[in-house]
């Protein structure tokens, strides 16, 4: 795994993050004028999992889990250096090991 942007520059993600609040903006505000021209066909579609990175530790201080064993949502921001990630909903700090 790469530290910060986890493989992808921030000139790339950062657009299409925009790019995908904008549109779940539009969403939320019930615009369904949404131009789908060219959005990718997928026939015998079906919904699946797959992996993606994230932090596994001991949570202390969350907001919303109980302080003990936990694992994040996916993870899109990572620096050793700084001891700190970031999830879609939060930053993450880590004071004693980062192991891989």
């Amino acid at each position: 795994m790469f530290d910060k942007w986890l493989g992808t520059p921030p000139d790339v993600i950062i657009p299409r993050l925009k790019l995908l609040v904008a549109d779940l903006d539009r969403l939320a505000a019930r615009d369904r004028n949404i131009s789908t021209d060219e959005a990718v066909l997928i026939r015998n579609c079906m919904l699946v999992s797959r992996s993606v990175p994230c932090l596994m530790g001991e949570f202390f201080g969350h907001p919303e889990v109980k302080n003990g064993p936990g694992i994040t949502s996916e993870l899109f921001y990572l620096d050793k250096k700084l001891k700190l990630g970031r999830t879609l909903s939060r930053w993450y700090r880590f004071d004693e090991g980062f192991f891989i």
